[in-house]
């Protein structure tokens, strides 16, 4: 029986490493991710008070994959700031996605922690 128990222990231990690695995994590329629409929400900050010194009558370009096309100075303010709005969206559910991966990892290393220290209280 002794056998038995630590098969299972084993296989228990095996399912709960894996899933660790798994949610490590995905809490490092949440925060990747959390990071790139950080960095674009800080380029259409700039971009936008770039745009808010600008003359009303300036004429400005927004880029069309590798064209540009005039735009009104008010649409492109209109433009940053649906993009900020919108990165900030993401960056909220990432966060939350994060919080959870977080927790995953942590109850998994939790769980390990415990089978390593006694595995026989099982």
């Amino acid at each position: 029986m002794s056998a038995l128990s630590d098969d299972a222990i084993r296989k228990v231990f095996v399912e709960l490493q894996a899933k660790y690695v798994a949610s490590t995994q995905q809490l490092n590329t949440v925060k990747a991710q959390i990071q790139a629409k950080q960095r674009d929400r800080k380029m259409s900050e700039l971009t936008r008070r770039e745009l808010d010194t600008l003359e009303p009558d300036t004429k400005t370009y927004k880029p069309v994959g590798k064209m540009f096309i005039q735009t009104p100075l008010s649409q492109m303010k209109e433009h940053y700031v649906d993009q900020i709005k919108k990165a900030d969206e993401s960056i909220e559910q990432l966060e939350k996605s994060q919080k959870y991966w977080d927790r995953a990892a942590t109850d998994a290393q939790s769980n390990l922690r415990d089978i390593l220290q006694g595995p026989r209280s099982m």
